[in-house]
């Protein structure tokens, strides 16, 4: 069976040589870090809508699209470095996080180390792809920061939260298809729909990231069940669920709690999962990749516009 992402194996294959050969140091710890982090293969998002879009408007910088891949995915992974130290995750794609192994200040000076050697990758590019690559992580940071302010708020809104993911989640696929296409010449409009297509796609990765938060399980995510509760994070299916007219009152009342017990976590899992929130949620993302697909028919047919496509299409259709 081909997968969305067959089209671009070899190009990920030699993003993961360049990141491993982008992270090594001289200090023995640093470096074993470096390896713990690499070791942990994630799903790529970034890097691959950076390539495939290169492709898909018809780009053949091979060697230069790889590089500045390499760059976003480092870029967000040293941003999950420092989520999980803001969080304080234990776990990650199934193993302990970097500063529960390391301790955290190792873990912030490797999370530095990581958005070093990716601005290092990017560097020699256009002024408007730094340009781009910036904004896109400046729009994360700032996310972030909105975001603790509604941690275990329920007041937060649908809109709130949109506000949120599309600087934390969408703006840096986002950036990643823009400077695919840009780097491949194509015109403004064109870079403007892929641009589009990806915002979309990153909205909808987040919205079912965070259903999965709820359904999923340790094996499948790679994290913690209903983390993101324990958290107090304003996730989508939560806002939903407080709306709920029979059980809303008492999620909206564990949501509040800094400190729930993990009876009360099993409890909101539940009582969540009682309310059409759920569904809501994946018909939202469902919704929103419908009506991406379309921006892409700017494009010319090619393997990698359905590899666009594919992807699109596998973000809400994943169960991890």
């Amino acid at each position: 069976m081909e997968h969305w992402y067959t089209p671009i194996e070899d190009d990920l294959k030699k993003v993961d040589a360049i990141i491993d050969g982008a992270l090594t140091s001289r200090i023995p710890e640093l470096q074993e870090m470096c390896d713990h982090v690499t070791s942990l293969k994630g799903k790529k998002i970034r890097p691959s809508i950076c390539v495939l879009a290169h492709y898909a408007c018809g780009g053949s910088q091979k060697e230069e699209i790889r590089r500045l891949a390499s760059a976003f995915e480092l870029i967000h992974v040293a941003t999950l470095i420092h989520d999980d130290i803001n969080d304080r995750s234990e776990i990650r794609r199934g193993r302990r996080t970097v500063h529960m192994e390391y301790t955290v200040p190792k873990a912030v000076i490797l999370g530095d180390f990581m958005f070093a050697m990716g601005f290092g990758l990017a560097g020699s590019a256009d002024k408007k792809v730094i340009d781009t690559i910036v904004n896109a992580s400046s729009a994360m940071a700032e996310s972030e920061f909105i975001q603790k302010e509604f941690e275990h708020r329920p007041a937060v809104t649908e809109k709130d939260y949109m506000n949120i993911i599309r600087g934390k989640t969408a703006m840096p696929i986002f950036a990643g298809a823009r400077t695919g296409a840009y780097l491949a010449g194509a015109d403004n409009e064109i870079i403007d729909a892929i641009s589009s297509f990806a915002l979309d796609v990153g909205l909808a990765f987040q919205i079912v990231d965070d259903v999965l938060d709820i359904t999923g399980g340790n094996a499948s995510t790679g994290k913690k069940v209903g983390i993101d509760i324990e958290e107090g994070k304003p996730t989508l299916p939560v806002i939903y669920a407080m709306s709920d007219p029979n059980n809303g009152k008492k999620i909206k009342k564990i949501f509040e709690s800094e400190d729930p017990t993990d009876a009360e976590l099993n409890d909101v899992l539940l009582l969540i999962k009682r309310t059409d929130a759920l569904d809501k949620c994946m018909s939202k993302a469902g919704d929103i990749v419908k009506n991406a697909i379309p921006l892409l028919s700017c494009l010319k047919d090619s393997e990698y516009k359905n590899s666009l496509k594919g992807l699109a299409e596998y973000v809400v259709s994943r169960d991890r």
